[in-house]
């Protein structure tokens, strides 16, 4: 549990399955629907483990509430959300490889926020990795993004990954000491709260799915790997190798998504996906290895 790496393979290796299984859900309930009741079924799997926790830091909680809900709503009640919506749009594959975008607005956002400054080689990452991202929502048709038709399923994850970035800049300015299994027990409550109204457009005027086998699997699956395992893996991780080694990880979404998606849902590899994703792996290492590399002089 102290090894960041093992932690984030982790992570991504649930998160790149919940893309897949959020494509199979598509077939019995909507976006909205599995990101609600995901959520309800994590907090009541996590509540007689942390509720204790919760409460002993509650007094930083009062103190820290606008910035504690702002960290729900950019990571349980957006992210999941836009990313379950954007499958109503997209491939498992595209949602994966928007995923890998994470490292390089990571990286952005600290820099703009003044934790660390860009050298060239970094600028050129960042270039490189929208290039790829402009690839792969267009599908490697020029002609398709010079007139903006773009799939509104790889702009919501865009959006998606954006706000998630955001979250993991800014869990570093909580305390080490802050218990993690009740921040994540608090955030998840808010972000339900942020979730709530949009169910309840949602289903207004139809039915709510039918609880069956095969929905209380896929609601197993999201509710405990990719929410509550992957949520307290990542931000432990954050806590002990910062943000932006985290974010290198998530290129591993990608990978991950890729190959489940093929073997699971038949979704076929094309040759933008491998055109984009090779765009996406050398602008982070540019940005990350090369760059640090490049600073240090060409040693070590």
């Amino acid at each position: 549990m102290e090894r960041p790496a093992l932690l984030l393979t982790l992570t991504t290796l649930f998160w790149g399955g919940n893309a897949v299984v959020g494509k199979l859900a598509l077939n019995y309930m909507s976006g909205i629907e599995l990101s609600f009741w995901r959520w309800v079924l994590a907090f009541l799997i996590l509540l007689p483990f942390a509720w204790r926790a919760c409460l002993r830091d509650m007094g930083y909680y009062r103190r820290h509430f606008r910035l504690l809900l702002l960290l729900a709503l950019l990571s349980v009640s957006l992210y999941n959300s836009l990313q379950y919506v954007a499958l109503h749009f997209t491939s498992a594959i595209n949602v994966g490889v928007v995923s890998a975008t994470m490292p390089l607005e990571v990286f952005l956002l600290t820099w703009l926020f003044g934790h660390e400054r860009a050298t060239w080689l970094q600028k050129l990452g960042m270039l490189l990795a929208l290039v790829g991202v402009c690839w792969v929502v267009s599908r490697g048709d020029l002609q398709l993004l010079a007139s903006l038709q773009l799939n509104p399923g790889d702009l919501l994850m865009l959006i998606a990954v954006t706000g998630f970035a955001i979250y993991s800049v800014l869990m570093k300015k909580l305390p080490a000491e802050l218990d993690r299994l009740g921040l994540l027990l608090l955030l998840i409550l808010l972000g339900i709260c942020g979730i709530l109204p949009f169910y309840l457009w949602d289903i207004q005027g139809r039915e709510t799915f039918s609880l069956s086998m095969d929905t209380a699997l896929i609601l197993g699956y999201v509710g405990i790997f990719p929410s509550l395992l992957s949520y307290y893996f990542w931000n432990k991780a954050v806590l002990l190798g910062g943000a932006n080694q985290a974010a290198l990880f998530t290129n591993l979404i990608s990978v991950f998504a890729s190959l489940l998606a093929v073997i699971f849902l038949g979704e076929h590899f094309q040759s933008y996906h491998v055109v984009g994703m090779t765009t996406i792996f050398t602008a982070i290492l540019l940005a990350t290895y090369v760059s640090r590399w490049y600073s240090r002089g060409g040693k070590g």
